[in-house]
């Protein structure tokens, strides 16, 4: 999938940077606001089917009710334990479904208009009757909006149970340009988004550590968003250190992972972990009698929406790459891609994106439009520029809710390849499928 080389950067529209700017400040006062909003919607189009009258004050008293009562739970969610939380998280899961349910009864009721101008005459232009023809416009509206309810529901639910669980081992050949035949066939296990906490446990994650270390990892590259808050780190960071690779570890910061404290972060990976960490830093790694140089890259994000297209640190790391040597780019947002691309880099891993955790087939083969479309053209795969490859990882965790639909987690096994490549060897069965993974 090609894409332009860089353009010369673009001063942003102060205006439009301003109101950018104010709605990522509210961005979680709009949040609360959509989600009563929503929940009220879908208690306003309930309750009249079973026969509860709302008078009109209803539609003002509610939501603000549920506006109050979502705040002061949200305020008291850190300090809640055993049962509490548990039905706090039900609780959660019912409220974010019921934002994606209001949004469809708005698409509802802006259809329902040509619901009214074109089913009502097709059924008495077919000269229907009996029960055909008692079907009216308002009965037919009813139906197929608590059908699209109770497709959303069912959805969500599978979400947050099957969807949840559900992990893809992604097996990937990159061809390099000139890459010595030391490294052709050098394994990477790309790792992203672990979001380590309270969706991903140590317990998992000792899991994740065993099942990755099956692949036989030539590198393990992880590319940010370790844990959500800094106090995770003394639990997790142990675990995390079982991760064996014959040439090393090598790991580059998240938004998160910043938001959390990225000097602490970094300090405690170097001190619980034997990892090489990346800020904006070069490593060289030795391999027979070639060399493969990696570039991690700090999470200079604006915020958490959108990215830089052109990472001020990137051009001095390249320039230090020694000549002849293939680059591989660390950088937890893809949106620096075409940048890498243009300065010759062979392959760039990336995440951030978690392929959008909520998507949709669509009738485009392999294709599922996904959240992360919003955020970043490159949302979730494998892009390429000229000689150069993206892969933008699922990852490993969750943002904000347990779920995923159509958009499974991710272990990236990267195998490197010269242009015209001897017959590959096998992967490691482990690989090939690994215990409690779909494989893709």
């Amino acid at each position: 999938m090609p894409f332009a080389r860089l353009l010369p950067p673009v001063e942003p529209d102060r205006a439009v940077e301003r109101v950018r700017l104010a709605f990522f400040r509210a961005f979680l006062t709009l949040v609360l606001l959509a989600v009563a909003a929503s929940q009220w919607a879908v208690l306003a189009w309930c309750l009249p089917q079973a026969g509860v009258a709302l008078p009109a004050a209803a539609h003002v008293a509610g939501p603000a009710a549920i506006w109050l009562a979502n705040r002061a739970l949200l305020a008291r969610r850190a300090g809640l334990g055993g049962v509490a939380a548990r039905v706090l998280r039900g609780y959660s899961a019912v409220a974010f479904t019921s934002v994606f349910c209001g949004a469809f009864l708005l698409a509802a009721a802006g259809a329902r208009g040509l619901l009214e101008l074109v089913a009502v005459p097709a059924i008495a232009a077919l000269g229907a009757t009996g029960a055909a023809a008692a079907v009216d416009a308002d009965g037919m509206f009813v139906a197929l909006v608590d059908a699209g309810l109770a497709g959303i529901a069912a959805l969500f639910a599978a979400g947050y149970t099957v969807g949840r669980r559900a992990l893809e081992v992604t097996l990937l050949e990159v061809q390099a340009a000139e890459l010595p035949p030391a490294l052709d066939g050098l394994r990477l296990v790309h790792v992203t988004d672990l979001h380590i906490g309270e969706h991903l446990r140590p317990a998992e994650l000792a899991t994740h550590v065993e099942r990755i270390n099956r692949l036989a990892p030539d590198l393990v590259c992880i590319t940010g968003d370790l844990v959500d808050r800094a106090e995770t780190c003394g639990s997790a960071f142990p675990v995390l250190a079982g991760l064996r690779a014959r040439h090393g570890v090598f790991v580059t910061l998240g938004n998160h992972d910043v938001g959390a404290g990225a000097e602490a972060v970094t300090a405690a990976l170097r001190a619980l972990t034997p990892f090489t960490v990346l800020r904006n830093a070069l490593a060289v790694v030795r391999v027979g009698d070639a060399r493969l140089a990696i570039a991690g890259l700090d999470d200079l994000g604006r915020d958490w929406a959108r990215g830089v297209p052109a990472h001020p640190a990137l051009p001095g790391l390249v320039r230090a790459v020694p000549p002849g040597v293939p680059l591989v780019v660390l950088s937890h947002r893809p949106d620096c891609f075409p940048q890498a691309a243009a300065l010759g880099a062979a392959l760039v891993l990336s995440g951030h994106t978690h392929g959008g955790q909520l998507g949709l087939p669509s009738f485009r083969r392999g294709r599922v439009r996904n959240l992360a479309e919003f955020i970043s053209a490159f949302d979730r795969g494998v892009f390429r520029d000229g000689t150069a490859t993206l892969l933008v990882n699922r990852g490993l965790g969750f943002t904000g809710q347990p779920v995923r639909i159509f958009s499974p987690r991710e272990i990236a096994c990267v195998a490197l390849r010269a242009a015209s490549p001897r017959p590959p060897a096998p992967w490691p069965r482990e690989a090939r499928r690994a215990p409690g993974a779909g494989t893709t």
